[in-house]
């Protein structure tokens, strides 16, 4: 457990209408508001969620569980509005942040999803506790782990996503949810410096699929909200990954590893969900 400070709130609602970036999605579902992983590129500490936070504090340094999530979502699924919904799960916090071994609400909300699953339900983490809750993610029809993997270079994960797990230990988890029978996804997202050759050959026999993203198309709003992140990246010597574009050649390395059918790139490639209605994968039970 971090040191963020824990602002635990009653929530009026959990599943906030999408636009925008998930445009393929209805929903949105965030039980929790703030991140404990402190990403040197994380867009969202330029975001609304982050200037509005109550008590001021920087982000990373707060984190505020929903802890009625589970019941409002069951609320939600009695009401009949779970049944079509498409869920992204969450777009502006982790949903493994280190207080969910201790709080469940995730675990709470994916209980709900069980009983009444939805049409489509990705759980977007970077956290290998997302394998504890793997025979739940495997009952619900239209569901899918969606597992960020942003470089192969463990040195520049450390650079850029300090506080976040390991680039072997995402990799093992991909391999144990698999393995469950859940479907898996790799969130290439953003690309970060490294050999996307190897990290193609990596991933793929972990997952179905993998999406990459850059900081100009990935951030919605043509690398602003990144900046910080693009100066860390030509402080570290990788002056060319900052620049528009720089993704384009590693997307053409990734089709022709992996195919083109199982390569999707930021917006579209993010918003395309019929790989999860193409059935169960391959592995697991």
């Amino acid at each position: 457990m971090s040191g963020a400070r824990v602002i635990v709130r009653e929530a009026r609602s959990i599943l906030t209408p999408t636009g925008g970036y998930l445009s393929g999605y209805t929903h949105t579902l965030q039980p929790y508001s703030g991140c404990e992983f402190s990403c040197v590129y994380c867009y969202v500490r330029e975001m609304t969620v982050q200037r509005t936070n109550p008590e001021r504090l920087p982000w990373s340094h707060w984190i505020a569980p929903k802890r009625n999530a589970p019941e409002l979502l069951q609320r939600e699924a009695e009401r009949g509005r779970l049944d079509e919904a498409r869920i992204f799960c969450s777009s502006v916090t982790d949903p493994y942040t280190p207080l969910e071994r201790r709080l469940g609400l995730t675990r709470g909300c994916l209980e709900v999803l069980a009983r009444h699953p939805p049409r489509a339900l990705v759980l977007q983490t970077r956290s290998p506790f997302v394998v504890r809750d793997a025979a739940l993610l495997a009952r619900i029809p239209g569901a899918a782990a969606s597992v960020t993997v942003a470089t192969d270079d463990d040195r520049v994960r450390r650079a850029l996503e300090p506080n976040a797990p390991g680039t072997a230990v995402r990799l093992e988890t991909l391999a144990r949810l698999r393995a469950a029978g859940v479907r898996t996804q790799a969130a290439v997202a953003p690309l970060l410096p490294g050999d996307p050759a190897r990290l193609a050959r990596l991933l793929d026999p972990l997952v179905e699929r993998v999406v990459v993203d850059d900081f100009f198309q990935g951030d919605g709003a043509g690398g602003r909200r990144s900046r910080a992140a693009l100066t860390r990246l030509r402080e570290l010597g990788f002056g060319d990954w900052a620049e528009p574009g720089y993704a384009d050649a590693a997307v053409d390395i990734f089709r022709g590893v992996l195919g083109s059918e199982r390569v999707g790139f930021s917006q579209q490639g993010f918003n395309d969900l019929g790989w999860i209605a193409a059935g169960r994968p391959a592995g697991g039970s």
